[in-house]
């Protein structure tokens, strides 16, 4: 069995020793990004209710997306693909990014 990083695919967030809810979760993010092309960096954050998870995805061409994970039918794989893939193809059109008022630098 290969447990091996995808090279694409970089966590801003270190994996807490205890918590073994998180490291599960990240590797449902990695089987969701590992046909989609990156490099990807990757920030996880517990979300106020236990369960819940914030994963926010960057990329170099400016892609950001931030998913909240609500519960278990949202953690897996392919549904965070699925968001994810609508999500970059929204921003291959032209159909996502800052608003007009919006000041934040570019990553």
């Amino acid at each position: 069995m290969n447990t091996e990083r995808p090279s694409h695919i970089t966590l801003l967030t270190p994996l807490p020793a205890g918590d073994s809810e998180e490291p599960v979760l990240f590797s449902r993010v990695e089987q969701a990004l590992e046909l989609l092309p990156g490099p990807w960096k990757v920030g996880l954050a517990h979300g106020v209710e236990v369960g819940w998870w914030i994963v926010t995805f960057y990329r170099e061409d400016g892609f950001e997306c931030t998913l909240f994970l609500e519960g278990p039918l949202q953690q897996t794989a392919s549904s965070i693909r699925d968001r994810i893939a609508d999500a970059l193809q929204r921003h291959s059109l032209g159909l996502s990014g800052p608003s007009p008022g919006d000041q934040r630098p570019k990553r």
